[in-house]
């Protein structure tokens, strides 16, 4: 794909203008649990979904924040949805589906195709190890592997299930621990079917539900290379962390400014509450919690490398902005009093849509795992420092003990 990259600015702009159409409905959304797939079609003919990956992966990163930020505050199911679709699917046909897929990934663009991606089991989410879902060769080519296979198995709380046109899923191919496969698949193959759909928390516009498998499958529908597909998801889970974090600091944002703004507004025994000291320091630390959790998010896209992302700084971010969203999220409540617990206000739904993002894309524990692992790696820089200071207690000891004067 090439294009001319737009500003972010007026990419916002674009992405606001197409969603203004959809917004009387998103209450309906939010009630049916579903939404309608002229959402991406239309997001599709703006162009929205081509101009993010004009400049591809870690290029068009700047985009691919700007249409979730813009979408949360309004409708967290649907920036959800969008995000899984442009983020994750056209992410893995774009970097790793080759010409066999070049159609699809037209489609995808367009909004004529929609994917939706299935990778958690009933037996385990955070394990993938644990994957039962799998691909039997029934067609060995000459040197063995498969050509076609038998993809069986079960994915449960799939995104965009319920409007997909495509699954992207995960599939064991091989007897080696990580040998696993992506493969893309149409959800009208006979064989492919959507289970039904589950009634969350949040996120209530998501089309969330389960996707069983036993379907032939060829070659064709492999992405990237047989048994290399778990290397691919490990890198896509990157960029939807970063929708992830990205999404909940914007809608921590919106309900900051909402309660700020009544804050001004509303009076208590005779004074604005912004005068009432406790309210506004509370409101101060959940504002610099905030910005704090999007400048570790900009630090980490910033730290990218080509279409490669910093795995630990990406996980640092996706999981102290969550903290810091559902925590301001939770004030904005508060300092609205009843008015925020009722569905009139858009507080009630933006708490409850934040809450998954402590699950989705990478636990808490898994995130808190991944910067663990990283600090376990010696540091050249931090270890020459330590020397230093070893050398210097050392020389400094020895003075004192010399009864030399010590400075």
């Amino acid at each position: 794909m090439s294009a001319q990259i737009p500003s972010v600015d007026s990419f916002r702009e674009r992405v606001l203008k197409t969603f203004d159409a959809f917004l009387p409905s998103t209450g309906d959304w939010e009630r049916d649990g579903h939404l309608p797939r002229e959402l991406f079609a239309a997001f599709g003919a703006a162009g929205i979904f081509r101009e993010r990956w004009a400049a591809g992966a870690g290029g068009g990163l700047a985009l691919g924040r700007a249409l979730v930020e813009e979408i949360a505050p309004l409708s967290g199911g649907a920036a959800l949805a969008l995000s899984i679709h442009c983020e994750v699917f056209i992410q893995a046909l774009t970097r790793f589906g080759g010409a066999r897929h070049a159609a699809l990934l037209g489609a995808a663009v367009d909004g004529t195709a929609v994917g939706c991606v299935a990778l958690t089991e009933p037996g385990g989410g955070s394990d993938v190890y644990s994957m039962t879902t799998r691909a039997v060769p029934v067609d060995p080519g000459p040197d063995g592997a498969g050509r076609a296979w038998r993809l069986v198995g079960e994915k449960r709380f799939t995104t965009n299930s319920g409007r997909a046109s495509h699954v992207l899923t995960l599939a064991r191919t091989g007897a080696q621990d990580g040998a696993f496969t992506l493969f893309v698949v149409p959800l009208d193959r006979s064989g492919a079917s959507v289970t039904g759909f589950y009634e969350t928390l949040g996120m209530h516009a998501a089309d969330t539900g389960g996707v069983v498998f036993d379907v032939a499958v060829t070659e064709a529908d492999v992405v990237g290379r047989v048994d290399a597909g778990l290397m691919y998801v490990l890198k896509l889970l990157d960029y939807e962390r970063v929708a992830a974090a990205a999404g909940v600091t914007a809608a921590a944002r919106a309900a900051l400014a909402l309660a700020t703004a009544h804050l001004r507004e509303r009076t208590q025994f005779g004074r604005r509450l912004f005068d009432h000291q406790a309210l506004a320091h509370r409101l101060a630390d959940r504002w610099a919690e905030t910005e704090a959790a999007a400048a570790l998010l900009d630090a980490a896209c910033r730290d990218a490398r080509g279409e490669q992302l910093p795995h630990h700084l990406v996980a640092a971010a996706k999981l102290f902005a969550v903290r810091a969203g559902v925590a301001a999220i939770d004030e904005a409540i508060q300092f609205l009093g009843a008015r925020g617990y009722t569905e009139h206000y858009p507080l009630a739904r933006m708490y409850r849509d934040a809450r998954l993002a402590r699950i989705g894309g990478g636990t808490d524990e898994m995130l808190r795992q991944i910067i663990a692992m990283h600090l376990d790696v010696p540091d050249p820089a931090a270890s020459a420092s330590l020397a230093r200071f070893a050398a210097e207690s050392a020389a400094r000891a020895g003075a004192a003990s010399a009864g030399q004067p010590v400075t």
